[in-house]
């Protein structure tokens, strides 16, 4: 369940938890009859109580949807860590240096211009634990968006596989723009 649905979980049950309360202050008569039905009176002829009558049951059904809605896949970005199983033990692999690297592979193909990655891990019922990468780029017209894409598919998927060992996954390249003119790569100093 979601935060907002957790608010208005709080707001519903409160709102109950009053109206009960009500209900057990007239079982033992602490208000007297003649004014609980002049109360009655007033709230029946008022809009009002129309109006919050349908908002909490519209509430009521979004809730009873809520709780017998499947569970989501979820996901987790960042500064969460992988889990790879080597010979010797388990290492911590966080999805940052995993992004990082990517970035740097997708940067080095030939017609990429900027590349920028976004690496989620994904928990689902079906598949289990896999890395998604979305990886976009800007390329220049020197070189074919196909060839390109596989290289940066190939690539990608070699780098998760041998070196950080990792099996399951699924990349994505979309492309951002495609620029013009002949680029001056310039070395970076780190």
């Amino acid at each position: 369940m979601g935060f907002i649905n957790r608010v208005l979980l709080f707001f519903y049950t409160l709102f109950f938890g009053i109206v009960s309360l009500g209900v057990i202050l007239l079982v033992f008569n602490v208000i007297p009859e003649r004014v609980l039905l002049n109360e009655y009176q007033y709230a029946v002829h008022q809009w009002q109580t129309g109006a919050i009558a349908g908002v909490v049951f519209l509430l009521s059904v979004h809730l009873l949807f809520c709780a017998f809605a499947g569970k989501r896949k979820t996901e987790t970005t960042s500064g969460d860590i992988v889990l790879v199983h080597g010979e010797v033990g388990d290492v911590n692999v966080s999805l940052n240096a995993i992004k990082e690297m990517v970035e740097r592979i997708s940067s080095n193909v030939r017609g990429v211009r900027e590349a920028k990655v976004k690496c989620v891990l994904e928990h689902s019922e079906e598949k289990g634990d896999y890395l998604r990468l979305d990886i976009r780029i800007n390329v220049g017209q020197e070189r074919s968006i196909a060839a390109i894409s596989d290289e940066l598919r190939t690539l990608a998927g070699k780098y998760l596989t041998e070196i950080a060992c990792i099996n399951n996954f699924e990349v994505a390249v979309s492309v951002l723009e495609i620029v013009s003119g002949v680029v001056v790569k310039k070395r970076r100093l780190k």
